[in-house]
């Protein structure tokens, strides 16, 4: 009994000298608190007056009330919170609002993108693969929101990460900032591509930091300067944006596209089609304010048109037809067209409904159903048909050029069985009947082409030289002498407005869509011949023609804006020496001194 009374006293003082030893150690932990309450400060935005609950508090975990967050200013204050920590949240789960709650929110880390499972383990990656790329961690880090109907907002922190938050690889994965997406957004308003805009993006970047050192953390961190998937990313949504997308949403676009053209244009002149499969194809015939001018203004536009196609100028390969003139300021429009698909039926439908947007002085005043006095074309047969159907009275000239092309490659081609030595020959004498001057000497060429040793051993080459023997009012030089093409043998002039679309305007780079090449064609094409047209008037051009506008002469001296006007004597002088031809052509003799 004396035993079990000793052991007895013994537990109680030993209860009593832990008492002692807590009582002692309060003050040290109020202490510790004060230092961690300190500390959570500096993680939190400022100007809010937080009330921590000192029964939960320590470096992992913290609870806290305010009635400085509301509904209102909760994601400003998130945002600051992000900004001062270095990371990123992501909304884990959202209640509905109760009885109790107008807000209860989950926050997770961005670095926890799932559940957690052994086989999606990202150590596992990392054992395989040190120098991976992990975003996903399974970080336990977990902010809780809740806001009651009493104004008072409550907030849960989890402060255990599992990586590091303020090296530069955690920076790589953070959101990009709206102001970030403003700028790239900027850039692609200015026509750049996501390449060219990352350039100049990381070049402004530059620009703006103070060192070298400041311009790599800015360039590692996502929010300020994207990756160059996200430029991507970024280009494929403002696109969506403006165009419509790819798919049939873009057809919705177009057509609000043109409907605003009009509205802004109320004097040009637009019909369309829109794709409804293979039986329904897309065309799109514009006339605008400038063209409609040049119809009524150039005389050349009723004497000679020229016309061609091009293609890959967007994602979904569409055709576009130019028809334009000559001018002594270079290549004018007259007409433009857009298809799906250069069928003859599908070009005939798209070169009706243009003329059907002419207006009646159309051509110079021979009508937008005559068409002009002669149309110059590529040997596209589906086009000549075409345009033959629609304006049947307008002669169909062939371009030298593509003819010559056309001659060659034949002759070349492996299958033809045509012997390299005698290639220059054959393709010679061919253009020898083609520059004739007149029908009796293209007979006569043509007839020595037929009968050379070096054509009559290859009798299919025999078969292609009569078979275009057929058209050749088309390509010979000797039946135009009587037209009104001023020189123009080849079309060139549409040609070279291709150059500027593609090189100018869509910078070498297809255009996103049918929406976007809309715009670039009835705006920035329209532009660049007024803004033509005005440096010629005002004096300020300064291209290779320049001496056109400007009297400049062979020493490329610049006598300044005009030209020299003869005396009488030298009027009368050289109107002597004028030759006339039929349909007001002349041939003057030069005026210069050189030439006398």
């Amino acid at each position: 009994m004396a035993d079990m009374l000793a052991g007895f006293d013994e537990l109680i003082n030993s209860a009593i000298s832990e008492c002692d030893i807590d009582s002692q150690s309060i003050p040290l932990l109020n202490v510790e608190k004060e230092r961690i309450e300190a500390n959570l400060l500096e993680k939190l935005p400022e100007d809010y007056c937080y009330k921590f609950n000192l029964s939960v508090i320590n470096e992992q975990k913290s609870s806290f009330q305010t009635e400085d967050i509301t509904t209102e200013n909760v994601h400003p204050w998130l945002i600051e919170f992000q900004t001062i920590n270095s990371i990123t949240l992501k909304v884990k789960t959202k209640k509905k609002p109760t009885t109790g709650y107008l807000i209860q929110t989950y926050y997770r880390c961005q670095h926890n993108t799932r559940r957690w499972s052994p086989n999606k383990d990202p150590q596992r990656k990392l054992q395989t693969n040190p120098a991976a790329r992990v975003k996903n961690t399974n970080c336990p880090f977990q902010l809780i929101i809740k806001i009651n109907t009493n104004g008072i907002c409550f907030v849960d922190i989890e402060w255990a990460h599992n990586h590091n938050t303020v090296n530069l690889e955690a920076s790589n994965f953070k959101n990009i900032s709206s102001c970030t997406i403003e700028k790239v957004r900027k850039l692609y308003e200015d026509g750049n591509t996501p390449s060219m805009a990352r350039q100049i993006f990381l070049k402004n970047l530059k620009k703006s930091c103070n060192d070298e050192i400041t311009y790599h953390v800015m360039k590692a961190d996502r929010s300020v300067t994207p990756r160059r998937r996200d430029f991507n990313y970024l280009y494929s949504q403002y696109t969506k944006d403006e165009f419509g997308g790819k798919n049939g949403e873009m057809f919705q676009r177009l057509e609000e596209k043109m409907e605003e053209y009009q509205q802004n244009n109320p004097d040009a002149s637009l019909k369309y089609q829109v794709y409804c499969g293979d039986e329904m194809p897309l065309i799109i015939s514009v006339v605008t304010p400038l063209m409609k001018r040049v119809h009524k203004e150039v005389p050349q536009c009723g004497e000679l048109v020229f016309v061609d196609a091009t293609s890959n100028t967007d994602e979904h390969n569409l055709k576009v037809f130019l028809l334009c003139t000559h001018n002594v300021s270079g290549a004018l429009p007259c007409g433009l067209v857009i298809t799906s698909d250069e069928k003859e039926s599908t070009v005939k439908q798209a070169f009706q409904m243009l003329s059907d947007c002419l207006p009646e002085y159309a051509f110079n005043g021979r009508g937008p159903t005559t068409g002009p006095e002669v149309i110059l074309t590529d040997n596209c047969l589906e086009e000549r048909n075409a345009l033959k159907s629609v304006w049947p009275t307008a002669t169909l000239l062939l371009c030298i050029f593509h003819v010559l092309q056309q001659v060659w490659r034949w002759i070349v081609e492996k299958d033809h069985l045509v012997n390299q030595h005698d290639r220059p020959e054959v393709f010679s004498l061919f253009k020898k009947a083609l520059y004739a001057t007149t029908e009796e000497s293209f007979d006569d060429c043509y007839e020595d082409l037929l009968s050379d040793d070096a054509c009559s051993k290859y009798p299919n080459l025999l078969q292609y030289y009569r078979n275009l023997y057929v058209i050749k009012k088309d390509f010979a030089l000797c039946f135009r002498s009587s037209m009104r093409v001023r020189g123009n043998q080849t079309n060139n002039f549409v040609e070279a407005q291709f150059l500027v679309l593609k090189d100018i305007l869509l910078r070498r780079v297809k255009e996103y869509n049918v929406v976007g090449l809309f715009d670039k064609l009835t705006a920035d094409l329209e532009n660049h011949f007024k803004d033509k047209l005005l440096s010629i008037a005002d004096g300020s051009f300064d291209g290779y023609f320049r001496r056109r506008f400007l009297g400049k002469n062979k020493r490329k001296v610049d006598g300044g804006q005009g030209f020299k006007i003869p005396t009488q004597q030298e009027q009368k002088t050289y109107l002597e020496k004028v030759i006339t031809y039929e349909h007001n052509v002349f041939e003057v003799p030069s005026l210069s001194e050189e030439d006398k």
